[in-house]
């Protein structure tokens, strides 16, 4: 959980391409028809960043042709993703690049990582190597889990939701993995969440692999950007999309009804996850799963929010949090995230989870907060908020809005996401794991 944001320079890029694309389109369907461009959900935009995506919006289509055909003719300035070849300047290539993206021809397609930097990779990829089990289980809701070839360690333990990719080959722990095992299996790409190490990168790169790192990491949007943009990697777009879509969709209509919210019925959440020796982490305004109950309209309380060495730690990520500052700022709900002891696919126990949840109500001081009194701290599986970010969002909106979500079943939602895009037909979620605690109705 403790990590540097190596990424922030994006932010810069995409106020950048916002300000260029307008407003933005997004693809909306039903499962069984084939995608067309609707407005979007409010807040539920994204860039994808692939080269060619001209107008940086979501999706590759005539209007970044058409935009592209503008700024050759001198009659539109060029935008960051115009050059979809990469050549240095925006000329006729480039709209043959994004006619080649569009019909599933292209034989290379060059993407923007986390880090901001452009990476070619030859398309279709058909042999991925995975060291990040969200993307491990994107993939298989994305449609191609079968071009996972290696994973991590962590998604060897996926077994219950992934029981296909879990017995593929283990390479080790995404930080150090086995380089030599992962050039044996010879993948096409290497990938990883935001937070994969540059240095281990260029090793990889010296030996000829192709590594990609992209945001997963509790970040909704740019989680389902990257999703769609793994999708085109693969010449996959239209399965890709059909999922893309669906949560994009759903989820954009939850921060609808929450984005008007006032001041006063917005909650005061404090964000919580458990450290060495019972200390408590939190985040500040940098932190994926902040972003995430701002987004659900959350009052997330960052404001003079101080570490255990009395840092101000407003703007940061991940921090060890002094608890008296959460008794002194009294949350009305505590959002708790459990690290596979209590929750999870396949933990069944609510015994176990009401322990945990003690633990925290117990603490010294604790029994003041209102979020205690009340009974509003829960406890969520860090594999739904930090990873599978989307179903969190489900989750945790219901616990923070009864009222407003009444019509909102994360159950049934989730539900779908099993049988539809994980393809677990027989796993029922309310039987077969525990991800929020208490239970929500």
């Amino acid at each position: 959980m403790e990590k540097n944001n190596k990424y922030l320079y994006i932010g810069i890029v995409l106020v950048a391409l916002i300000l260029v694309s307008g407003v933005m389109k997004v693809s909306m369907s039903s499962d069984n028809e084939k995608p067309i461009n609707t407005p979007s959900a409010t807040g539920m935009d994204f860039t994808l960043f692939i080269y060619g995506n001209a107008n940086g919006d979501m999706n590759i289509d005539q209007q970044d042709i058409d935009l592209i055909e503008q700024i050759v003719a001198g009659k539109a300035d060029p935008t960051p993703l115009a050059d979809a070849n990469l050549d240095g300047k925006t000329d006729s290539k480039d709209i043959e690049q994004v006619k080649a993206i569009i019909d599933g021809t292209a034989t290379e397609i060059i993407v923007q990582d986390s880090y901001c930097n452009p990476v070619r990779v030859k398309t279709p990829v058909e042999r991925i190597v995975s060291l990040d089990k969200m993307i491990a289980e994107n993939a298989q809701v994305l449609g191609i889990g079968d071009r996972i070839v290696g994973i991590d360690k962590e998604t060897v333990a996926r077994s219950i939701i992934l029981p296909e990719i879990s017995k593929m080959k283990n390479v080790g722990d995404a930080t150090e993995p086995d380089i030599e095992a992962i050039v044996a299996l010879k993948p096409n790409l290497v990938v990883n969440n935001q937070y994969f190490d540059e240095e281990m990168m260029n090793k990889m790169k010296e030996t000829g692999l192709t590594p990609l790192s992209m945001i997963y990491h509790g970040d909704i949007q740019n989680s389902l950007g990257y999703g769609k943009m793994l999708g085109y990697l693969c010449g996959s777009p239209e399965s890709a999309n059909r999922y893309v879509d669906w949560m994009g969709k759903t989820l954009g209509n939850i921060h609808d009804k929450l984005a008007d919210l006032d001041e006063d019925e917005r909650a005061k959440v404090i964000y919580l996850y458990p450290r060495k020796g019972g200390a408590l982490g939190s985040g500040g305004d940098e932190c994926p799963t902040i972003k995430t109950l701002q987004f659900l309209g959350a009052n997330t309380m960052t404001r003079d929010t101080k570490d255990t060495k009395g840092n101000i730690m407003d703007t940061a990520s991940y921090f060890e949090i002094d608890p008296e500052v959460i008794i002194m700022k009294n949350p009305e709900v505590i959002v708790m995230e459990d690290f596979d002891v209590a929750l999870g696919y396949g933990f069944t126990d609510r015994a176990v989870a009401q322990a945990e949840l003690d633990k925290i109500k117990a603490m010294p001081g604790f029994g003041s907060i209102d979020a205690v009194k009340n009974n509003k701290v829960y406890l969520v599986d860090v594999n739904i908020v930090s990873h599978s970010n989307c179903l969190g969002a489900l989750y945790i909106s219901k616990a923070l809005c009864p009222d407003q979500l009444a019509d909102m079943d994360p159950y049934e939602i989730h539900q779908k996401y099993v049988t539809d895009f994980l393809k677990l037909p027989d796993m029922d979620v309310k039987k077969d794991g525990l991800f929020i605690y208490p239970d929500i109705s």
